[in-house]
């Protein structure tokens, strides 16, 4: 009577195994884009993903007892697969309306400080953006193609004077090497990377220094609404609730000598 009770038991398992072989895999599984090294957010050392940004996702998938992995895509097109539901969560996303129709967002992790970024011993100073468009030409100023660096950037963007000083890179390249070997003058950058190009003696790191604050704002993980389901987003959204309140994310930033006083209060944006 056991031995066929037993045998009952492995047919509805196995039964049960294919008819759902995938669902458990695809729930606990968070697919991230990550193309090239943005530190300290993204680091690759050795083919293996490291960085802050990772860290804070990788203990946020944990939580929910799931992995991330990583798909290596650029940017724009990263936003794209994202809305499409081929990737499940972007970091460093600002919020806008029309991004609020694709992603639910977390946190903020990160108060982004965009500057430019150059050697102002060879380049004029500047006091204000506006100056772009009328008497300082920077000669070409990186910019990455489908990023926003705030509403005043984009309107004067558009001004012949700034427009013919920009140089559109399609991914997070390695805008240090395009200074160095002198392909741009300036960049558009977070402080925080500069510090960390400057705090890990990365060569001529300390030549450059931030000119200008172009654009600060709170940036968050996107996560899309095509890839996760409503109730995967309220067990990510609550997770990172309960992390941030129990101080585990504050440890993961003290670790990259970043200040978590920083943060904003942590919250979904609708």
């Amino acid at each position: 009577m056991m031995s066929l009770l037993c045998r009952s038991w492995l047919l509805l398992m196995l039964l049960l195994q294919l008819l759902f072989p995938t669902i458990a895999a695809e729930q606990c599984t968070l697919r991230m884009a990550a193309e090239t090294d943005f530190p300290p957010h993204l680091i690759q050392r050795d083919g293996q993903w490291g960085g802050l940004s990772v860290e804070l996702l990788q203990r946020l998938a944990s939580e929910v007892n799931c992995q991330l992995s990583f798909i290596n895509s650029p940017w724009l097109r990263s936003l794209q697969q994202s809305e499409s539901g081929e990737l499940d969560v972007l970091s460093h996303l600002s919020v806008s309306p029309q991004r609020k129709e694709h992603f639910a967002f977390i946190g903020p992790h990160h108060i982004e400080a965009i500057y430019l970024i150059g050697d102002p011993a060879v380049l004029p100073a500047l006091n204000n953006l506006q100056q772009l468009t009328q008497d300082k030409d920077l000669g070409s100023i990186a910019s990455l193609h489908g990023a926003y660096y705030g509403e005043e950037f984009s309107k004067l963007s558009q001004h012949p004077a700034l427009a013919r000083q920009l140089v559109s890179i399609s991914s997070i390249q390695d805008k240090l090497a395009l200074l160095r070997a002198g392909r741009v003058n300036a960049i558009l950058e977070d402080l925080s990377v500069l510090h960390y190009w400057q705090q890990h003696s990365y060569p001529m790191a300390e030549k450059y220094q931030p000119l200008l604050l172009v654009y600060e704002s709170p940036v968050y993980f996107g996560l899309s609404k095509t890839a996760l389901s409503e109730q995967q987003i309220q067990q990510l959204t609550a997770a990172w609730h309960k992390l941030y309140h129990n101080g585990e994310l504050a440890a993961i930033y003290r670790k990259y000598q970043l200040d978590p006083a920083r943060l904003l209060p942590d919250a979904l944006v609708d």
